[in-house]
């Protein structure tokens, strides 16, 4: 099943000063489950302006599939949300929430009253969602059955309606950059992989032969079985997360096309660092076996959606 990034933006003003907990973002990972890794997550005050400016940085700069926010869908003076949204996308999806207010009717007739709006920016899907737990879950069951086709099509990684799938090559998911050795690496937009370097502005890059680390998604479901499961792309600091190829199965040597970047793998797998966080939390790691090393060949941007070609 293909897995899309997502973004969680929490709207509220005693939640953005410390005063009540979010319960609702979790919701929301709850009910979408691993298919859709959150990739950021923030909490910011009902503001307008705030709001555009997040909004904007997230589809912009992070460029995830999908941005759900939560809260300020209502009738008081501080719901501002939709207004913000309005004020950023560039095509309006109004059948999402269209399907939660339908979904939400059925069990309560206040389900009317959400003001909440979804809509396309660049390559992003905003989809306002209520600030409560039960409505984030309500809403989000109403549209999950189409979601995933839809940001197929939004990305270009399904076929129209009627048509067959072929089957999912494999691709890169996130493109990850920590500015120091020793922290997780956070997603970013997209990245510049430099010869005899790797990824520019990542602690990792040098010349060296482990310029570019690699490491599949389903490798992350090995730990997840263990008890971990706020596992996210960058979590075991590689730089290029990858779904649909066993990367530790390519032998050293291996060519690799992607977006307009050659690598070379170098090495698979490495030695387990001291004091690694996920060793010590579930007794394993799977970075030392299943993770891959490359160095830069041609140099280029790559970004997630980006093909990967084995090319010799």
């Amino acid at each position: 099943m293909k897995s899309y990034a997502m973004a969680v933006l929490v709207l509220s003003d005693k939640g953005a000063r410390g005063e009540r907990q979010d319960l609702s973002g979790p919701a929301v990972h709850e009910v979408l489950g691993e298919q859709y890794p959150v990739v950021y997550y923030k909490m910011i005050p009902d503001e307008k302006d705030e709001i555009v400016r997040e909004l904007c940085y997230i589809c912009d700069e992070i460029a995830p599939p999908l941005l759900v926010t939560s809260g300020g869908t209502g009738f008081s003076e501080r719901d501002v949300t939709p207004e913000a949204t309005l004020s950023v996308v560039e095509k309006l999806t109004p059948g999402i929430p269209e399907a939660m207010r339908f979904y939400g009717m059925q069990k309560t007739p206040q389900a009317m009253l959400s003001r909440a709006v979804a809509g396309i920016r660049g390559k992003t899907l905003i989809i306002n969602l209520p600030g409560s737990v039960k409505g984030v879950k309500e809403s989000l069951e109403a549209i999950t059955p189409a979601l995933s086709h839809g940001l197929g099509i939004l990305r270009g990684d399904a076929q129209e309606c009627g048509q067959p799938m072929a089957k999912k090559p494999a691709a890169v998911l996130a493109v990850n950059r920590s500015e120091k050795k020793g922290e997780i690496k956070v997603p970013i937009a997209k990245g510049y992989f430099a010869v005899d370097s790797g990824l520019q502005g990542d602690a990792h890059a040098g010349d060296w032969h482990r310029q570019v680390s690699l490491l599949g998604y389903e490798s992350f479901e090995k730990i997840r079985q263990l008890g971990v499961t706020d596992l996210e792309p960058g979590v075991f600091a590689e730089n290029l997360t990858t779904e649909g190829i066993e990367l530790f199965t390519l032998p050293v040597g291996t060519r690799l096309q992607i977006g307009e970047v050659l690598l070379e793998v170098t090495q698979i797998g490495k030695e387990c660092h001291l004091g690694c966080a996920i060793r010590e939390k579930t007794g394993d790691c799977v970075m030392p076996r299943e993770g891959i090393f490359a160095k830069v060949l041609a140099p280029g941007w790559i970004v997630p959606g980006d093909l990967i070609e084995i090319v010799s």
